[in-house]
C-alpha cells in the first residue's frame, strides 16, 4: 500500500509540474539561435510597419510554446523598450460546426516568453517566443524586455491586460487559444474599454468571419498606436514604473483582409477600425469602419496586406453597416451590446 501510494503521489508530482511548465535550469539564449519563419500569418509583405514605431527595440517574434514548440500560433512585432506588442498578426479559419474549447485555466496567464529572458543583443531575423513559466527566481530576469503579471496586479489605473490577438477567436484550436496566454501578445486596456466597445469589435469580427466566409482563411491584425495621458497630461505607464515602464497605448487598432477566393468567385473584401483607449462606457458604431485602404494610407508606411485586400471594398461586409443591421447583429451575437442597455454611453471622438 505504502508502495502504491508512492508512486501515485511521485506520477501527481511529475503531472503538476509539466502542467505548469517550470523552467529554470535551461540556457535560455539557447533560443536566440533558433531559426523561425512565421509569414505564413500575414498577407502580402511580411511585417509591415506601422507609422510612429522606432526601429529601437524592436523585436519579431513567432509565437510558439515551450510544450508545442514546432507549431507556431501566429506573429507579433514587440517592443522591448515599451514593453508592450506594436501588434499581432493572425490568420483565421472558423467553422460554424467548430467545436469551441473553454477558456483555458488563469495558470497560463503569468507564462512569459523564455526567449526574451536572457537576451542582449535583439536580432533583425524572427525568433521563436517559447512561452512557458519559470521559477520565480529567475523572473526579474525577463522583466527587462517584457511585462510580467505582476506588472498588471493591482494597478491603481483599472487597467487589464489586453490580448491583442483573442482568446474567442483562436478558440477552435486548443494549441492557438493557450499560445495567447502571453504578456508578449497584451498591452494596458482600461478594463472598460476592454469589456464594451473593444469586446463588442472582436465578437462583430470573429461572427461575421463565421457568417461571410467560413472555412475560409481571414488575416486579422491588432495593434497599439500612440501614447495614453492623464488629465494633466502626463504619459501613463501601468504602476508608474519610471524606470522599466510599460506603456499604456492611447489607441488600439484591427485590420481585417478577406483575400477572395478565385475558384468560389467570392470577391475580396477588408475593413479597419481605430479606438481610443480610455475607461469609459462607450458604444461603438457601424460608422467606425474604415476601408483599408484610408487607414493604411494614415497609420502605415508599408501596406498592412497584399494587394488584393488594399484595393477591396467593405464587399459583403458592407451589408451590416447601417444602423438597424448592425444593431439587430450585436443583440443576437454579443453580449456586451446588451449590458450598453444598463449603462451611459458617450459618442466617441471621430478617430478618421
Amino acid at each position: 500500500m505504502n508502495y502504491l501510494f508512492t508512486v501515485l503521489f511521485t506520477c501527481l508530482i511529475i503531472a503538476v509540474n509539466a502542467r505548469k511548465e517550470v523552467y529554470d535550469d535551461e540556457n535560455l539564449s539557447d533560443y536566440h539561435s533558433y531559426s523561425v519563419n512565421c509569414d505564413e500569418f500575414f498577407h502580402g509583405k511580411a511585417w509591415p510597419m506601422p507609422v510612429g514605431v522606432t526601429n529601437q527595440g524592436l523585436v519579431k517574434l513567432c509565437q510558439n510554446q515551450k510544450r508545442t514548440s514546432n507549431v507556431t500560433v501566429f506573429a507579433t512585432l514587440f517592443s522591448t523598450k515599451e514593453r508592450i506588442p506594436v501588434y499581432t498578426a493572425n490568420r483565421v479559419v472558423l467553422s460554424p460546426d467548430g467545436h469551441e474549447y473553454p477558456r483555458p485555466e488563469s495558470y497560463l496567464w503569468t507564462r512569459v516568453s523564455l526567449t526574451l529572458c536572457d537576451i542582449d543583443v535583439l536580432p533583425t531575423k524572427p525568433i521563436p517566443s517559447m512561452i512557458g513559466h519559470i521559477a520565480k527566481h529567475l523572473r526579474e530576469t525577463c522583466a527587462d524586455k517584457q511585462a510580467l503579471s505582476e506588472d498588471y496586479l493591482d494597478n491603481d489605473l483599472d487597467l487589464d491586460r489586453g490580448h491583442l490577438s483573442p482568446n474567442s477567436i483562436n478558440s477552435q484550436n486548443l494549441v492557438k487559444q493557450d499560445g495567447t496566454f502571453t504578456l508578449t501578445n497584451a498591452a494596458p486596456q482600461f478594463s472598460k474599454f476592454n469589456s464594451f466597445s473593444w469586446r463588442e469589435f472582436e465578437c462583430v469580427t470573429q461572427q461575421t468571419i463565421l457568417e461571410l466566409v467560413p472555412n475560409e482563411a481571414v488575416y486579422v491584425m491588432t495593434g497599439t498606436y500612440g501614447q495614453a495621458y492623464d488629465e494633466s497630461h502626463n504619459p501613463l505607464f501601468i504602476q508608474g514604473n519610471e524606470s522599466n515602464p510599460v506603456k499604456v497605448p492611447g489607441f488600439y487598432w484591427k485590420a481585417v483582409c478577406y483575400p477572395g477566393n478565385s475558384q468560389t468567385g467570392m470577391a475580396p473584401w477588408g475593413y479597419a477600425i481605430i479606438q481610443q483607449n480610455v475607461n469609459i462606457v462607450t458604444k461603438a458604431s457601424y460608422t467606425d469602419y474604415l476601408l483599408l485602404k484610408d487607414f493604411a494610407a494614415k497609420y502605415f508606411i508599408d501596406p498592412p496586406f497584399g494587394e488584393d485586400c488594399m484595393n477591396a471594398s467593405f464587399g459583403t461586409f458592407q451589408k451590416y453597416l447601417n444602423e438597424e443591421t448592425y444593431d439587430q447583429f450585436l443583440s443576437d451575437h454579443c453580449n456586451a451590446y446588451n449590458v450598453y442597455q444598463k449603462q451611459p454611453t458617450i459618442n466617441r471622438m471621430d478617430l478618421r
